[in-house]
């Protein structure tokens, strides 16, 4: 039976589309959107914040100071990346530079004004990249007159950026600049400031180490400055390098100037430690503070006032940074000095020949009350051994010093002169940590 034919009859419909919706699908996307947009904010908040934490909390990593006496590169090859003022190269590494033969040393050189104009804009240029490592370092003490009115005292002095441990900038100052300070401030190349805090004091040298967190400084200010690089000051073919002095030779913050290394062959004893002076014939202020570079840019020298020659003690000299640079190590480290008490020299080859002195760390004075004294060991006696650790001269010496700890024990191998003949003597002695009263 058909459908007909049963009086029945089914309805048929067509669904038709839902007409379409501008403005619906419009809400919708710009929902969408804004959804989008929160979540990215937050997102970067979140990240922003985590790694600002992670910056802050993150444990420091030890500080390594490497230097060109350990790369075996020339110390005072000319950078090959100076640009002139209209942006050419101007020099080129001296390793790579040809051979110049002067056949005539009195022949006529004819330079013009243009060549003056070249020649200082590219000393300027790399003076301008070297002092990216550079600060001023300012420490400010409050006071009271006697009319009970607060003032404050400040000092200010040039530091090196020597180091970075993850989480703090090292910069290395002479700390009669921070003395008595309750507050210290880095003002870095690019003008920003931080605040800083004194790390370690080396009381031999009276230089320390300051740190300002990086987590106070600006990206932009994080990507200008720099970290100084480290040149060898080792080599009778020193003196006669071309030089720069930077921070504050002239006692003012900026100041440069330019001259020539005129020694490294002089050295001041010091409690368990000899240093090298670098002296150049740059004439600056008594109260010099900063760094003497080569062209490169390599420090080959920190300044320090009363280094210097006494008959001329306003050129500017300072220590060599071969002998400074496991100071500066330790130091960021915030490793403290172990002190035997002792002040030495090598045994010459003429002195073992002549006079039979054995090879070793010649003690020529003793400090007052320091372990060596306590000890017995005596000025005249020659080091030979501490602990297991043969020393052959004083710089083995110094390097055993420098990598004991206070509080350690050692066993104090000398050779002692006596009835005609050098004796062995064994002494036991623990070290000390190196204050003021054990140093200079």
């Amino acid at each position: 039976m058909d459908d007909k034919d049963s009086g029945f009859q089914f309805i048929t419909e067509k669904i038709k589309d839902r007409p379409f919706d501008r403005k619906s699908l419009l809400i919708y996307l710009i929902r969408l959107v804004g959804s989008a947009a929160v979540f990215g904010l937050i997102a970067g908040i979140v990240f922003n914040a985590y790694m600002k934490k992670n910056l802050v909390q993150s444990p420091t990593v030890p500080v390594n100071i490497s230097s060109k006496d350990e790369k075996n590169e020339p110390a005072n090859a000319v950078s090959d990346n100076i640009a002139t003022e209209d942006g050419t190269d101007a020099s080129v590494s001296s390793s790579e530079a040809e051979p110049t033969i002067i056949n005539n040393i009195t022949e006529k050189v004819s330079l013009t004004t243009d060549d003056y104009k070249q020649l200082y804009s590219t000393l300027s240029n790399a003076a301008n990249e070297v002092a990216r490592s550079i600060v001023t370092v300012t420490g400010v003490a409050s006071d009271t007159d006697w009319f009970e009115t607060t003032y404050e005292d400040k000092s200010s002095g040039a530091g090196v950026i020597v180091a970075n441990n993850g989480r703090e900038l090292l910069i290395l100052v002479n700390s009669e600049t921070t003395k008595e300070a309750d507050r210290i401030t880095v003002t870095f190349a690019d003008g920003s400031t931080a605040e800083a805090e004194i790390k370690r004091i080396d009381e031999n040298t009276k230089f320390e180490i300051i740190a300002s967190k990086m987590a106070d400084l600006s990206a932009e200010t994080l990507d200008y400055i720099k970290e100084a690089s480290f040149g060898s000051s080792k080599g009778n073919n020193l003196p006669g390098t071309p030089v720069m002095a930077l921070g504050r030779p002239y006692g003012a913050s900026g100041s440069v100037a330019f001259g020539l290394i005129t020694g490294n062959s002089r050295r001041v004893s010091m409690t368990d430690r000899n240093m090298t002076i670098i002296s150049t014939d740059i004439y600056g202020s008594s109260d010099a503070s900063g760094a003497i570079f080569n062209y490169a840019g390599d420090v080959l020298g920190i300044i320090s006032p009363g280094t210097g020659a006494k008959d001329i003690d306003n050129l500017i000299s300072g220590y060599a940074i071969s002998d400074f640079r496991q100071i500066i190590e330790n130091l960021s480290n915030d490793k403290s000095s172990a002190c035997l008490g002792i002040k030495g020299n090598d045994v010459t080859e003429a002195a073992h020949d002549d006079l039979g002195l054995p090879y070793g760390a010649y003690v020529t004075s003793v400090v007052i009350d320091s372990p060596a004294m306590a000890a017995g060991i005596q000025s005249g006696d020659v080091i030979t051994k501490i602990g297991t650790r043969e020393i052959s001269n004083y710089s083995d010496f110094e390097k055993a010093i420098m990598e004991a700890q206070p509080g350690d024990d050692a066993v104090v191998t000398v050779e002692r002169f006596a009835k005609g003949k050098y004796t062995e003597m064994t002494f036991d002695v623990s070290y000390v940590k190196l204050d003021d009263s054990l140093a200079g």
